[in-house]
């Protein structure tokens, strides 16, 4: 996210009128900032995010919506979302008509800033705002205008200025939290969705080869799964979410409850496997929704 970099009135505007006009400049760029920061901060703060994907589209597709449209909005009317939107997360499951389809969506919507902390001054702000569009002529005091009215005038909208620099700092932590939030998000469910599809793979493979005892060959189930080349894939997108090399490392370490032997044979031993997917270990925790204090 750019920002514009903050100006100073430049040495060479020697008029004070010059200078007034170049400071509301100043100001009114940095409402426009205020404003669009808020909109993305509202938008990043309640949207829908799912995601879906088949063995046979690679990759996982991902979208997030926007449950609201801020295109319309003023400053004003961004208010009282930034600071009321309550805490709130469903989450789904939604069928699809094709069986190997996978889909998640999750609607997300929680608090953006801290009322008591931030509300007061936005408020003040837009009100600004307001005064410096619809007011001018009051403002500038054109009845009554000289040197030292012209000096107030400057220094009022320096004050103005750096109170909507602070405001728009605070907005611009929060949303890069927000960013942060949905791009933990992204992570967690990549990898819930990548060890969903490994273990029905290996579930399918164990039921094949698995014997009476209910032990089987690892190296068949291997073989077994690597048949898919979509399993290869899901297996080693997993070691590199991990940073593991070793494939009975990153799923040991995945699957908890899957037990693993060595059997002697005539020519030294082999590796027995018998897999339960009642227990999966997800290394990221889901992200935690941020309430800035």
């Amino acid at each position: 996210m750019s920002e514009i970099r903050d100006m100073t009135v430049p040495q060479s505007l020697s008029s004070l009128s010059d200078k007034i006009i170049y400071q509301v400049g100043l100001n009114m760029l940095k409402y426009r900032q205020i404003e669009g920061v808020s909109k993305n901060l509202v938008t990043f703060s309640n949207y829908t995010f799912s995601s879906s994907s088949t063995p046979k589209n690679e990759p996982i597709s991902w979208s997030i919506i926007p449950n609201v449209n801020t295109t319309k909005m003023t400053m004003g009317s961004l208010i009282s979302l930034l600071c009321d939107i309550q805490i709130m997360d469903e989450d789904g499951d939604e069928e699809s008509e094709d069986s190997n389809e996978i889909k998640i969506s999750i609607k997300m919507s929680h608090r953006v800033i801290n009322r008591c902390k931030i509300e007061t001054l936005f408020r003040k702000v837009v009100t600004d705002r307001n005064n410096l569009i619809h007011h001018f002529d009051y403002f500038l005091r054109i009845k009554d205008k000289d040197e030292r009215s012209d000096n107030k005038v400057i220094e009022r909208l320096k004050h103005e200025y750096e109170d909507a620099d602070y405001l728009l700092k605070q907005l611009q932590q929060e949303l890069s939290r927000k960013l942060d939030f949905i791009i933990n998000n992204l992570k967690f469910s990549l990898e819930a969705i990548t060890i969903n599809q490994v273990a029905d793979y290996f579930e399918e493979a164990y039921q094949v080869c698995k014997r009476d005892d209910d032990w089987a060959v690892w190296q068949q189930v291997l073989n077994f799964v690597y048949k898919k080349s979509e399993a290869q894939t899901s297996i080693e997108s997993l070691k590199k979410q991990r940073n593991l090399k070793s494939t009975k490392n990153i799923l040991e370490l995945a699957f908890p409850n899957w037990l693993f032997k060595d059997e002697p044979t005539q020519n030294g031993s082999r590796v027995l496997v018998k897999i339960d997917n009642t227990a999966v270990n997800i290394d990221s925790s889901f992200p935690e929704i941020i309430i800035s204090d």
